[in-house]
């Protein structure tokens, strides 16, 4: 009597027995990401800088010389905070599907993140506190976002205002208060990403793309998972594509009852990665003995579609 299963689901296992050591390295950002990354962060930290400057120098007597140069060096660091951004965007073009995708992600909030944000404080001094799995960008990294996107216009706006001849207080109040309200998470932002020996491992992540593997599934264990481990086996040859996808059958080497599989692509998934695969009748294991069987195995189902057998492929069960 022949029988169809295939009850578990379809989910990767760990990486088969044998295969090659993962790389270290993961990639992270693309180079149109970190593009835009770098045409905002940098204008943004030369603006903060001349802005304090300027401050500093507020009583300086005339013809104060200070606060000119730095006065100048602030509307070529703004008429570049307009400007690159846009063509950063633009010569990365292709990827604005991975760009809608970031800021979607940037403003889209979770139960997880709402933990994330209690609890990360406590996390920095008590180790045995576990954090809440987060996607691409971490609670703090989405409040960054949140505040670069939401103050972008308004500085724009607020500053071509102060350019202009009788500038109004008004937007002189606005843009000074949202760059102090902003620079909480500037200096939150900078700390974690270049001083904080536990983050500052990422920010290889946006000069060079990639950043190292563990550190990346510790952090962003949800983003890890989906982009890393949640993804679709590696194609088979395109010469085998034709006999992988023909129906495939197995004998039960304990109750020798007939299991058919939709195609041997998914039964050598099944047998290959530990994602036990039992008998429904008699629910003894069938699969491989021991790990030094695989190969042995593997050659055997080679040998049975080259030779197009019709009897059901028959191997090793139960636990050796």
């Amino acid at each position: 009597m022949q029988h169809t299963t295939d009850a578990l689901p379809d989910h990767p296992g760990p990486v088969p027995m044998g295969e090659p050591a993962m790389p270290a390295k993961i990639q992270r950002f693309v180079a149109s990401e970190r593009f835009v990354h770098w045409a905002l962060a940098i204008p943004i930290l030369v603006l903060y800088g001349t802005a304090l400057t300027m401050m500093a120098y507020w009583g300086e007597p005339s013809p104060r010389p200070v606060r000119t140069v730095f006065s100048w060096i602030h509307l070529v660091a703004a008429l570049c905070l307009i400007v690159l951004p846009p063509l950063a965007l633009l010569s990365g073009r292709r990827d604005w599907r991975l760009h809608l995708a970031n800021f979607k992600e940037g403003w889209r909030w979770t139960s997880d993140d709402i933990h994330w944000l209690i609890l990360s404080p406590l996390a920095a001094v008590n180790h045995r506190i576990t954090l809440p799995e987060q996607g691409k960008f971490n609670a703090a990294e989405k409040l960054n976002f949140m505040m670069v996107s939401a103050t972008y216009p308004l500085y724009i706006c607020t500053g071509v205002l102060l350019w202009m001849e009788g500038a109004n207080f008004i937007a002189w109040i606005v843009h000074l208060a949202a760059a102090a309200l902003s620079s909480i998470l500037v200096v939150g932002h900078i700390y974690m990403a270049a001083a904080n020996p536990s983050t500052r491992i990422g920010l290889s992540g946006m000069i060079t793309g990639w950043v190292d593997r563990e550190w990346a599934k510790h952090h962003y264990r949800r983003w890890y998972r989906e982009r890393f481990e949640e993804t679709s086996p590696a194609p088979v040859t395109q010469s085998a594509v034709p006999v992988m996808r023909m129906p495939a059958k197995v004998r039960c080497g304990s109750c020798r009852e007939v299991l058919a599989y939709h195609t041997w692509e998914r039964l050598m998934q099944r047998i290959f990665q530990v994602e036990p695969l039992f008998c429904p009748y008699c629910k003894e294991n069938i699969g491989i003995a021991t790990p030094h069987a695989a190969p042995d195995v593997a050659r055997a189902i080679i040998h049975h579609l080259e030779v197009g057998a019709a009897e059901p492929f028959e191997y090793q069960t139960g636990p050796g």
